[in-house]
């Protein structure tokens, strides 16, 4: 009787990294030599940019999921992944590049509800990152400035919430992690990191053969009893990488260009 084949071990996926693209510091292919020694995959999820998230899938040197990071003109940001770069570029052209800012690297003119729509549309799977962040990123700020019924509307769009994000306050995903008692939804877990060495510090373990895109995808979709890792923290920056992120931000905003509406 043959031996039965020995089960490949889950795969790590930081499923919320940034590169230079955006406002972090490292470059794809450092990242991937990363990656590489450590033996884990990633979601590229860059402000409002692709280049970095295609750039690394188009290499194929590590697992990915194609995806972005959608600041919206509420404030609430949105982790949108796809089977396929392709369709996270259709993504992009429709919903997001006639809606950048000129001036505001992390924040778009897309409304959250708009965004939801069209990535559902195109077979996306959306989790809200960050859910009680400060500011405009947090429900609870979304609460008081717009209601309930619009903080439901979102809630009841998004196909996930993330249970735990690497860059925020132990406070805010305490509360997350409450939250997402009572939320009814799936969870996903990041680093947000911006420097390479926090990626893989938190993260979601997945189970696809071969680790393509659309195996990885699926299984960060549908798959049951996902299991994370967690550490506090993870990507809390160094004073000079906070100085390094507001010089990206600001020379980003002192760009010249037209504002759009």
């Amino acid at each position: 009787m043959p031996r039965a084949q020995p089960q490949e071990p889950p795969l790590l996926i930081d499923t919320h990294i940034h590169t230079n693209y955006s406002d972090a510091i490292s470059s794809v292919a450092r990242i991937e030599r990363f990656c590489v020694r450590r033996g884990i995959g990633v979601a590229v999820t860059d402000h409002n940019e692709i280049r970095g998230s295609t750039s690394m899938f188009e290499r194929e040197r590590v697992p990915v999921i194609p995806a972005i990071e959608v600041g919206t003109e509420e404030g609430l940001d949105l982790l949108v992944y796809f089977s396929d770069p392709d369709l996270l570029e259709d993504f992009f052209r429709i919903a997001i590049e006639p809606n950048l800012r000129s001036r505001f690297m992390v924040r778009s003119w897309v409304q959250a509800t708009d965004c939801l729509r069209i990535a559902h549309e195109m077979d996306a799977y959306v989790s809200l990152a960050h859910p009680f962040a400060l500011g405009r990123k947090s429900l609870d700020y979304q609460h008081g400035r717009r209601g309930q019924p619009f903080v439901k509307t979102i809630m009841e769009a998004v196909d996930a919430i993330e249970l735990h994000n690497g860059g925020v306050p132990r406070q805010a995903n305490l509360k997350a992690s409450k939250y997402a008692e009572t939320a009814g939804k799936r969870l996903t877990v990041g680093s947000d990191s911006h420097r390479v060495g926090t990626i893989g510090s938190c993260g979601t373990y997945l189970n696809a053969a071969g680790h393509s895109s659309a195996a990885l995808f699926q299984a960060l979709r549908a798959s049951r009893d996902l299991q994370f890792k967690v550490r506090n923290n993870a990507s809390a920056a160094t004073l000079p990488l906070l100085g390094i992120i507001a010089f990206k931000h600001t020379h980003h905003f002192m760009r010249p260009g037209r504002r759009r509406h």
